[in-house]
């Protein structure tokens, strides 16, 4: 199997195809999406740390490896959710013409970067569960790992980028 940042790196090329031909319009209301699903996501997970235990033992049992992957596979299952639930029907729509090239391309790569870097780090904390990878990762991976969205964003900076994401689409 090849390096793990190449299977991630193109998850965000695919995002930032389908920014390209549904238009920035449309794509910055997956954006305010995404971030309030990574809010729901980091606001339980640093909060409700007791609770979620709780939960996780009544589940996967008392291994702290099956409590690990249950999470990963719950918030990762929950964000795919959210994502294919956002690019189906009528979806949130910001104003403008929404297909200038370079901002659509910008959209997608963001999205791409928000949905697959935050699946890479919850099933990366999980150890990849159901695929055996391994541990000897490259510079790149080191590099990339430090900055995936839930690394580097916590709960409180994410509800605040999705507040202004929702306060820029209701500003004509």
């Amino acid at each position: 199997m090849g390096p793990v940042e190449l299977v991630f790196g193109l998850l965000v090329v695919i995002f930032a195809a389908i920014g390209v031909v549904r238009g920035y319009a449309r794509e910055l209301g997956i954006t305010t999406m995404l971030l309030l699903a990574l809010f729901v996501i980091e606001f339980t997970d640093e909060n409700m740390g007791p609770l979620l235990s709780r939960a996780l033992e009544f589940i996967a049992g008392r291994n702290l490896a099956d409590q690990a992957t249950a999470k990963a596979l719950i918030y990762a299952g929950f964000l795919t959710l959210i994502v294919f639930i956002s690019y189906q029907g009528i979806t949130l729509t910001f104003p403008g013409a929404g297909k200038s090239f370079a901002y659509s391309l910008g959209a997608g790569l963001l999205n791409g970067y928000l949905y697959s870097g935050s699946m890479w780090w919850y099933l990366g904390n999980a150890n990849y569960p159901f695929v055996n990878i391994s541990e000897n990762y490259s510079a790149i991976y080191k590099l990339a790992w430090e900055l995936l969205p839930p690394h580097i964003l916590p709960w409180y900076y994410v509800i605040g980028l999705a507040v202004f994401m929702l306060i820029m689409r209701v500003l004509k």
